[in-house]
């Protein structure tokens, strides 16, 4: 017989944790080790039981459960991450595998589910549901389209999105390039619409973030 996959459960909701066990509690291929209430917790027991994985919620007091696959990441590589979370949106599902996390899914898996994301995640493979998938997918198209944009920017919209960032207002920027404001206003929205910026900040934030000066 091949050795148990060992687990622990962290979730701040023990009516959460009872639910887990008696979903995973039929296969005898796994064995729950622990139980945590917190990141903090959690953190404590992955280092001092060594699991294979460890499922972990979102949301927890103290440490967030993207913030314990992190440290699970740096100090403890060899503890595989599941997030099992209520938040099924894309901020949260890019955050979560960012951080270090291997699987992604939401709290009404079913069993069947359940049991194969647990023995794909302790394995060493990613595992999301076609949910996630399908977030994970839309997203990436979304990044892709925005850097198709980002390279259709004309060599004056370029120029001008780095002045912005250098904190430039749309009158010093005309004066620099010896332009009208009314241009660089309309320059300036041109940019906002192909980098689907709402705003400057947003703008700027996305200018750096995505290298696109």
């Amino acid at each position: 017989m091949s050795e148990k996959i060992k687990v622990i459960l962290a979730d701040d909701h023990s009516v959460v944790r009872k639910g887990i066990k008696m979903l995973i509690s039929g296969d005898e291929s796994i064995e729950i080790m622990g139980e945590a209430a917190s990141g903090t917790e959690a953190l404590q027991m992955v280092k001092r039981l060594d699991p294979n994985i460890i499922i972990t919620d979102i949301s927890m007091p103290g440490m967030s459960g993207i913030e314990l696959t992190e440290k699970i990441k740096t100090e403890h590589p060899t503890t595989k991450v599941l997030v099992l979370s209520t938040h099924n949106d894309e901020e949260y599902i890019l955050r979560s595998f960012e951080a270090g996390a291997l699987g992604y899914l939401p709290k009404d898996t079913e069993e069947d589910e359940f049991i194969a994301a647990i023995r794909t995640v302790a394995g060493g493979d990613v595992y999301y549901t076609n949910e996630v998938s399908n977030i994970l997918t839309k997203s990436l198209i979304k990044k892709k389209r925005m850097f198709d944009d980002t390279r259709d920017l004309t060599e004056r919209e370029k120029e001008i999105l780095k002045l912005i960032v250098e904190g430039l207002s749309n009158k010093e920027i005309g004066d620099k390039l010896f332009i009208s404001v009314r241009t660089v206003d309309t320059h300036r929205r041109n940019i906002m619409d192909k980098i689907e910026a709402k705003n400057t900040a947003e703008l700027v934030r996305k200018a750096i973030e995505d290298k696109l000066i």
